[in-house]
């Protein structure tokens, strides 16, 4: 279904917003360089060029008969959410994003030129305007190669807290059912975790030193790697440690769930934002999966208790 003038001025207002919005954030971060200050000087010129295009569609709003309906702004709490995330993980992760809203629009635009522009004026316009859009999305290309070693230290910043969160919070769960000192949960925690962090560096080292004998100009080294995957791994692993050191074994345990969930889902929604997915549906399949293993690890743990009985 082709969409209508409005629905397109609203998009353009959206995106020009969304630009701003994201280049002020990028100004006024802790973490300014000469390189984001570029990205963020691009962004706003990207988001005047945006306003110029809502403009070529209230003409042709108006010269239909109607009137450019006010500017409402798109899923408000979401952009809230994905500001958060920018806080947090950079300009980098949301490139692509911005990327496939170009690549959006270009299709719809196509569209619309080939089934409904009638006057000469109008499909010269749009012409015009399907250039800019098509240079928007190779601005966002360059962003992205540009950005490839703030984008790989994300996605190993990303799968190595995943990691870290979800296979402690299996460990502390299944030793639940065993250890009746809080204390002796919390040790063994630690003892899995960092079993995993020498897996999980290894892994990370030997996969970035052979993904850079094949990539000659790569810009992210082994060593980078396996010191990003490390840190956030052992941050993941923490986080459901934490409470047993301080509470009961039981609500340890439902508070290490509770902040494995929180963090999870903040990394869920770094993923699903990078690969085009559905964020909803993708937070209530990671989060079913969490708790899917932690109640299955709990079982494993409450049939060894039953024949072994409580240690500690």
């Amino acid at each position: 279904m082709v969409g209508s003038p409005e629905v397109f001025y609203q998009n353009e207002l959206n995106d020009a917003d969304l630009y701003k919005r994201i280049s002020n954030r990028i100004m006024h971060t802790f973490r300014r360089s000469e390189r984001n200050e570029k990205i963020a000087m691009k962004l706003m010129e990207l988001s005047s060029i945006e306003t110029r295009h809502a403009g070529f569609w209230a003409e042709i709003i108006k010269r239909r008969g109607g009137t450019p309906p006010p500017f409402r702004r798109r899923n408000p709490v979401y952009y809230k959410y994905v500001g958060f995330l920018q806080k947090i993980f950079g300009i980098s992760f949301l490139v692509r994003y911005l990327e496939r809203g170009e690549e959006e629009a270009i299709r719809e635009y196509s569209e619309y030129l080939e089934r409904e522009s009638k006057e000469q004026w109008e499909r010269e316009q749009l012409s015009k305007i399907l250039d800019d859009e098509r240079e928007h999305e190779d601005t966002f290309i360059k962003m992205s190669e540009e950005l490839k070693g703030s984008a790989d230290k994300v996605k190993d910043a990303i799968y190595g807290m995943s990691d870290g969160l979800i296979e402690v919070l299996a460990s502390v769960a299944g030793l639940t059912g065993v250890f009746i000192d809080h204390m002796y949960i919390a040790i063994g925690g630690i003892v899995f975790g960092i079993s995993g962090l020498i897996s999980m560096t290894i892994g990370s080292y030997l996969s970035e030193r052979a993904k850079g004998q094949i990539e000659v100009n790569a810009s992210y080294s082994a060593g980078r790697a396996a010191g990003n995957t490390a840190t956030y791994y052992s941050i993941g692993a923490v986080i459901p440690i934490i409470p047993f050191l301080f509470l009961q074994r039981y609500d340890a345990l439902i508070t290490s769930l509770i902040l494995v969930m929180i963090a999870d889902g903040i990394v869920t929604s770094v993923i699903s934002i990078q690969s085009d997915g559905k964020l909803r549906r993708d937070l209530a399949r990671s989060l079913g999966l969490v708790m899917l293993g932690f109640l299955g690890t709990f079982a494993v743990g409450m049939i060894a208790h039953h024949f072994i009985g409580y240690i500690g």
